[in-house]
């Protein structure tokens, strides 16, 4: 076992580990009943809900749900139990939840990023269908467009309730304005001005890396696909990309990522800024998230969609406003997907003993007025004020429950207040997007079923982590080889096979949607 095996061995077993999980979810409960149509669910037993999301625990948790299970008490007669996984954890406690068999009801769940089409292929997640959800979820039936309940359907079948709101997944920059100016360097709006900003903070600024967690893993997105209009197919990359199309090509011709030019120039770039030190050495084993190191002033910058940044840019600004904190986008000209509804949405458990009260707790979360304000922003009086009726301002507390950042996006709707306070360059930035960047392709709602080919997906995430996220970092030696040696251990692992059902899939969503 050569040295970089033995530093990274004990990470890439449990990588090993969990993706074989995923092969073999909870098949437990895989049919359902339902009471007759048009006969009202019995509700006369209390039920405690058990829900799983995203992120960190807020501290004033405990009061704000206390205050949503008192109204879901009388309106519904549940409560739910909120279980958050960390994003550093998300890799390999989301699946365990199911490979495990663990005791639950609800759960976020994401195209793409979260999961949602390897679960729903194997089982974890309950069919929802119309008559189970004009019942026990009608607002979310009657109001939800209906292209995302087309989007939500895998195999002809619907697991979640997505959002129904129109997102931008496009990957912005935040950076510190305070050190922008503080080396005389012009706005940030290409590779050249990050790359400038990056060696002046690496040079001159002892306590501050220019990005913390993940370092080039995050800028992929920026630097090499955005940039090059290249997008990942939905349902190939749980881990990260490895399949992908380019976005102004009509056919759907997919391809690999790791054989591109692009790529190659992506990686080497990468082992130049980890020579440089514009990221920790340790990385590879960081468990903090893309904003860690950014809110605690550890960072210079960091790399998420402009909702993300904007939030932490809000709160960093009132808590340091010295430190000028803007958003940067380093491929103004790039075109860019409106996301598929299902980018955020809620599933319930194949498992759940109590699928129609979850339904019936997802549908207040979404669309009762009170429930939907608490769990967005907290308690208001304490956490925020209204606005009118559409918008909110944050109070002194809202650290306690950082608003809308307590990952409710999984029940985003069109009731959900906006920040009165929000930057105003979000909107002018995302209206510029609307009318000059926006496109359109015949595979940007199109989402890969894995299930004829689920063990050559296991073995490929497992090849990514063992040898692409290594790349992504800039600690292997020749990144050259590197990448050679990438693409073949992902043809050892069956990625042609996958490659060819992907394109054989995307043909007929192309022909079917004519």
């Amino acid at each position: 076992m050569n040295k970089f095996m033995k530093r990274f061995g004990i990470k890439l077993l449990l990588a090993t580990m969990i993706m074989s999980s995923l092969s073999g979810c909870s098949t437990n409960k895989t049919t359902q009943t339902t009471t007759p149509a048009g006969t009202a669910t019995d509700i006369k037993s209390e039920v405690k809900l058990k829900m799983y999301i995203l992120g960190d625990k807020p501290k004033d948790y405990d009061i704000v749900y206390g205050k949503i299970n008192e109204i879901m008490k009388k309106k519904i007669n549940a409560t739910i139990d909120v279980n958050f996984i960390s994003f550093g954890d998300q890799a390999t406690k989301y699946p365990l939840l199911f490979s495990s068999g663990e005791d639950f009801d609800l759960v976020f769940t994401a195209t793409g990023w979260c999961f949602y089409n390897q679960m729903a292929t194997r089982n974890g997640f309950l069919e929802l269908t119309p008559e189970l959800l004009e019942k026990n979820a009608p607002e979310s039936w009657k109001n939800e467009p209906k292209i995302a309940w087309e989007q939500a359907k895998v195999n002809n079948k619907i697991y979640m309730i997505p959002n129904d709101q129109n997102e931008y997944g496009y990957s912005v920059l935040g950076i510190r304005g305070d050190l922008r100016e503080k080396y005389n360097l012009p706005e940030i709006k290409s590779q050249a001005d990050l790359e400038k900003y990056y060696a002046a903070v690496a040079k001159n600024e002892k306590s501050i890396v220019p990005i913390i967690n993940a370092g080039g893993q995050n800028l992929q997105y920026p630097l090499e696909l955005q940039a090059n209009g290249i997008t990942g197919v939905m349902g190939t990359y749980p881990t990260d990309i490895t399949l992908a199309y380019n976005m102004a090509d009509a056919s759907g011709k997919v391809f690999s990522v790791i054989d591109t030019p692009e790529y190659k120039e992506y990686v080497v770039k990468m082992k130049e800024y980890a020579q440089a030190g514009y990221w920790s050495k340790n990385a590879i084993s960081s468990k903090e998230t893309r904003d860690d190191g950014f809110k605690a002033g550890k960072s210079a910058s960091m790399v998420w969609n402009i909702g993300s940044i904007a939030n932490n840019m809000k709160a960093m600004n009132l808590a340091h406003p010295e430190w000028k904190v803007e958003i940067a986008d380093i491929s103004p000209a790039s075109k860019k997907f409106v996301n598929p509804y299902t980018n955020n949405g809620m599933a319930v458990n194949a498992n759940s003993e109590n699928p129609e009260r979850a339904l019936m707790a997802l549908d207040l979360l979404r669309y009762d007025k009170e429930i939907n304000d608490l769990s967005f922003n907290g308690i208001k009086g304490t956490h925020w004020e209204a606005v009118g009726d559409t918008q909110f301002k944050t109070l002194d507390s809202t650290a306690n429950f950082p608003a809308g950042n307590v990952c409710p996006w999984g029940w985003h709707t069109s009731i959900t207040r906006s920040d009165v306070a929000q930057p105003a360059v979000v909107a002018e930035t995302v209206a510029k997007w609307t009318k000059e960047d926006t496109i359109h392709n015949p595979l940007e709602t199109f989402t890969f079923d894995d299930s004829s080919v689920k063990n050559e997906m296991a073995a490929i995430n497992t090849v990514v982590t063992q040898y692409g996220l290594p790349l992504h970092l800039g600690i292997i030696a020749d990144p050259v080889k590197g990448v050679e040696t990438y693409s073949q251990k992902l043809k050892s692992a069956g990625l042609d096979k996958v490659m060819k059902a992907v394109q054989t899939q995307a043909d007929a969503f192309i022909k079917s949607n004519k």
